[in-house]
């Protein structure tokens, strides 16, 4: 619907919103937006009705419309969720936005943080296992086009011989599981991973006593498997070359930016 159908969009200057209307439109904004997040259903019909029945009795069923995608729009822009019913609105005002933000800096929305996108690998694994325990709800929105960040991670220099002899070694078999390599790689060689039982970022050493070659799904054990520990374990038991080292934890500052392999 083109702006030229808002009429109280149109008269600004007379018919300018209250801070008092805006709060109003931004909690049943909040409200409904949990409900979808939740898979909770909700009619934005009956919404719009009730606040114009309400709190909104001076705004039309269209004014209410536009100023729920001016909303949109605003927690587009700081990469919150949005109501998929509600595109953002185009060009809307820097004032409108920075009154729609100072609304929503009044509110407790640590709960939608989990929603919030995010390059940091170990906070979006965070954030999945956590809404895994939630309702699955609408499909989510995504991003077309996904921004990006610059990092710089700290990658360990290691020794080819030390991998290729570990790989030779396993002949093509894995040595968690014992079955063989899931596939064939690029050069025709059985596709299996090396992987240092103690972590080079623990201080681990890159010698045979400590490195193994494991098929992707043992080796995503080791990293992310709740009996990760017990596996471990089962490794050194089972494999008699590998030597128990001590790890050292990381360092706190850096482990963001390194690559425990």
């Amino acid at each position: 619907m083109p702006i030229s159908d808002f009429p109280d969009e149109q008269n600004a200057t007379l018919h300018d919103w209250s801070d008092a209307e805006l709060a109003v439109a931004v909690d049943s904004y909040m409200a409904m937006l949990r409900d979808e997040l939740a898979g909770r259903p909700y009619v934005k019909s009956e919404v719009n009705r009730m606040l114009r029945d309400t709190a909104l009795h001076a705004r039309t069923k269209a004014s209410i419309e536009f100023r729920m995608q001016n909303i949109s729009a605003t927690l587009f822009d700081l990469r919150m969720p949005r109501i998929r019913g509600y595109l953002p609105a185009k060009n809307v005002g820097s004032n409108v936005k920075e009154r729609i933000r100072a609304v929503l800096s009044k509110l407790d929305l640590r709960d939608l943080e989990v929603y919030i996108p995010t390059a940091d690998p170990s906070a979006l694994a965070k954030k999945v296992r956590t809404l895994r325990g939630q309702p699955l709800g609408d499909v989510p929105l995504g991003s077309a086009k996904p921004s990006h960040v610059v990092a710089t991670s700290i990658t360990y220099v290691r020794d080819p011989a030390v991998k290729r002899w570990v790989l030779v070694e396993a002949n093509g078999i894995c040595e968690g599981c014992d079955n063989p390599a899931p596939f064939l790689d690029t050069d025709g060689f059985p596709y299996l991973e090396v992987h240092h039982v103690t972590q080079l970022a623990n201080h681990g050493s890159d010698r045979t006593s400590n490195a193994v070659a494991l098929c992707p799904n043992c080796h995503r054990r080791c990293h992310s498997a709740k009996d990760r520990d017990e596996f471990k374990i089962s490794l050194y038991q089972k494999i008699k070359r590998l030597k128990i080292e001590v790890p050292e934890p990381y360092d706190q500052e850096m482990s963001e930016l390194i690559d425990p392999e």
